[in-house]
């Protein structure tokens, strides 16, 4: 039977329920991702990674990055590659050929241009000199297909010598790339 004594002990007892299933359905809290760790390279040296999913602002591949003297120029946007290799994605061969374009025109004609492939740090020094080199010579054939004469053309590597990425291993990706800059042009022509 109730009766008005046992009221506020009946309403303590649901108020007391109703918290604890409150309490027992909250989501359990967010924990950090934590941050991927490389493994031992294989015996190729090659370095096997299984990545996490992209975060927002996260890409990987690699960007074909022009001087400030040539991009003034041609006004091109970055290309990208396909992660851990010297090819263009397939729809960045539109920006190769406007890069070939604005080489072909009146303001550089006869320019000669310097294609520098660069490697983030993971990997062997040998591997990641290799690849950035691969990098470079595979931008120079597809601009030598495009008509562009060869002996304009000159390519080196850094491997990762001058990689300037660091921990977290997601800002890696400003080191996967080929620079292309004019050489002795002491400034852009107009």
């Amino acid at each position: 039977m109730l009766s008005m004594s046992n009221l506020p002990r009946l309403c303590l007892g649901a108020l007391a329920l109703s918290l604890f299933t409150a309490c027992a359905a909250a989501p359990p809290p967010q924990q950090a991702r934590p941050e991927p760790r490389l493994p031992n390279p294989g015996p190729d040296g090659v370095y096997k990674v299984e990545w996490p999913d992209l975060r927002e602002g996260e890409d990987r591949f690699i960007g074909l990055t022009l001087g400030a003297d040539i991009a003034d120029v041609c006004r091109l946007p970055k290309t990208s590659f396909a992660f851990d290799s010297s090819e263009p994605l397939p729809q960045e061969h539109v920006e190769l050929r406007a890069l070939v374009d604005c080489l072909r025109s009146s303001s550089l004609e006869g320019a000669r241009i310097e294609l520098v492939g660069r490697a983030d740090p993971r990997g062997t020094a040998a591997y990641n000199q290799d690849l950035s080199l691969r990098r470079a010579a595979r931008v120079k054939e597809i601009l030598v297909k495009e008509g562009i004469p060869a002996d304009r053309i000159t390519t080196r590597a850094t491997g990762a010598s001058e990689a300037v990425g660091a921990q977290p291993m997601y800002s890696y990706g400003y080191d996967r790339r080929v620079d292309v800059a004019l050489i002795g042009v002491a400034h852009a022509p107009r």
